[in-house]
């Protein structure tokens, strides 16, 4: 079952965001994320993730960790079970 991810950093410049792209493709290629989303709220800002499932998500757990203490971040991301995604073009999926 997909599940989203998400991932909030209030007080945090959008410039760490940008630091835990330093470790390379690893953090870029992952086939089993969806979608990667990432937007400035009033406080900071907030990332969210779609995984294939929560298992994907754990793996890359092991990349993700060292890249966000890198940058200076350690979220503790809430999970929730996607119950459906909906494409452009309409097309619905649960």
């Amino acid at each position: 079952m997909a599940i989203a991810a998400v991932f909030e950093f209030p007080g945090e410049p959008v410039e760490k965001y940008r630091k835990v792209f330093d470790a390379g493709e690893a953090i870029v290629n992952q086939s089993n994320r969806l979608y990667h989303v990432c937007y400035r709220t009033d406080a900071g800002f907030t990332v969210i993730d779609i995984w294939a499932d929560e298992q994907s998500f754990a793996a890359f757990g092991e990349t993700l960790g060292p890249a966000l203490h890198h940058a200076g971040l350690d979220p503790k991301p809430a999970v929730y079970p996607v119950e459906q995604v909906m494409t452009q073009d309409g097309t619905r999926s649960s």
